[in-house]
């Protein structure tokens, strides 16, 4: 979960889990301009990592630094840059700019992401990190006597982003401890599911993002008459998880994409889903609105087998599982 691993003195470490859609049902339009959604997500255990310290001083800064590492950042050689993101759009900050005004917390604040996730890719790097922000300046603020309680930390979560509620919800001391939960509403609605099987996960990242707001539009623009359900899973009452072999979740972003994407980023799909089929996947989707695809297998060791099966593609193979509790 997003959790401390480290904590002297003032300085904390949070792990910041990436994420897949198992399902993901994307209804209408909502009177706030987001859609409804039902969904699965599981936390994996490929991560980032924040560093968090206090510096001197109460003038309510944050200092952010960003260190890439890792196969899906090393892309540049294929022609993919990610363009540094401004202060005022980074979810960090965002979700320090909240926290602060909701709390008073004023004391200057260091954080350094050692970043792997890539953004654009539908893996929720973006959500999760500011979700580890939130639960570090949460902890960082006891010593002053600041802390907020689990329900206005989900609140709080809920307006900086749509998915960042189930990344904070699952690292709460009172949550039943699994990487997965059923997702609704337009991502603040975080219900418990019981932990998945010790399954492995390969994941496959092509070098370029996608562009949210563009994929729900196309979403739109292509689809009769959005659903009104979340597809067979009325909610997480009574889940229970079978082999993965015969799960019959579903991404409606995923035909869209290989059914509608441009030329070349069509092709790449198509590619990665045949590859990873071939590859022995128990069950292939797209994760989010894209861009990274992902196969499930029986085990951790299939997927690590089918990663070097893989390797010199012309995307990156990155196997990981579903988060542990430590």
């Amino acid at each position: 979960m997003v959790q401390p691993v480290h904590k002297p003195n003032n300085k904390i470490r949070l792990k910041s889990p990436g994420k897949i859609n198992l399902h993901l049902a994307v209804g209408g339009k909502r009177p706030d301009g987001f859609h409804e959604l039902w969904s699965i997500f599981t936390a994996l255990d490929f991560a980032d990592t924040l560093n968090m310290s206090l510096l001197p001083g109460n003038d309510g800064q944050t200092a952010i630094t960003i260190r890439e590492e890792g196969p899906f950042l090393e892309l540049v050689q294929k022609g993919q840059v990610f363009p540094p993101i401004p202060a005022e759009k980074n979810t960090i900050f965002l979700a320090s700019q909240l926290f602060r005004r909701k709390t008073g917390f004023e004391a200057n604040l260091s954080v350094e992401l050692i970043k792997r996730i890539p953004p654009g890719s539908g893996l929720g790097g973006g959500s999760s990190n500011a979700a580890a922000a939130l639960l570090g300046m949460n902890e960082l603020g006891r010593g002053f006597g600041i802390q907020l309680s689990g329900e206005e930390m989900l609140d709080t979560a809920s307006c900086v982003g749509s998915d960042v509620p189930f990344f904070v919800e699952i690292a709460l001391p009172s949550a039943k401890k699994s990487p997965a939960r059923f997702v609704s509403g337009r991502g603040e609605i975080v219900d418990y599911l019981p932990p998945p099987p010790p399954l492995g996960v390969l994941l496959a990242f092509p070098g370029f993002s996608s562009h949210t707001g563009a994929s729900y539009a196309l979403l739109d623009e292509k689809r009769p008459v959005p659903p009104t359900t979340a597809g067979g899973l009325a909610s997480g009452m009574g889940f229970t998880w079978d082999s993965p072999e015969n799960w019959r979740f579903y991404n409606d972003f995923e035909k869209l994409l290989l059914g509608y994407g441009k030329g070349q980023e069509q092709s790449a799909f198509k590619t990665m889903q045949e590859d990873i089929t071939k590859a022995g996947a128990a069950f292939f989707g797209l994760s989010g609105s894209g861009s990274a695809f992902f196969g499930v297998f029986s085990t951790p060791k299939e997927a690590e087998e089918a990663k070097k099966r893989l390797s010199g593609v012309f995307y990156v193979p990155k196997s990981t599982f579903f988060l542990r509790d430590n």
